[in-house]
């Protein structure tokens, strides 16, 4: 079977120099910020600016991630995963400075 040449070009093509880097990160950075809050505008504005400035291919990658952190976040929960003692030190002030201990899901 004869394949376009422009269905086997790389989806994914790498930055080109550090304005490119920065931008991409930028990109990336306000949809992960956007599609984990809960502004729906927002995040559909990340969303699309994601597919037009990357691709469509980006925009399903960067999902993909951010859905496996929310994946392992909730199965951790759910199997009641603790931290080990030096993780809760070493969380304490973030954990203290966001209030996460006073939720009622809290385990100390």
């Amino acid at each position: 079977m004869m394949m376009l040449r422009a269905s086997t070009a790389p989806e994914h093509t790498g930055p080109t120099n550090e304005a490119d880097v920065a931008y991409r990160r930028s990109l990336l950075e306000e949809f992960v910020t956007a599609v984990v809050g809960d502004d729906t505008t927002r995040a559909d504005r990340a969303r699309a600016a994601l597919a037009d400035q990357l691709g469509v291919r980006w925009l399903v990658d960067a999902s993909a991630v951010v859905a496996n952190f929310e994946m392992m976040t909730r199965l951790a929960d759910a199997t009641g995963a603790r931290l080990r003692p030096e993780q809760i030190e070493a969380s304490a002030s973030i954990r203290s400075e966001l209030g996460l201990d006073a939720f009622p899901s809290a385990r100390r």
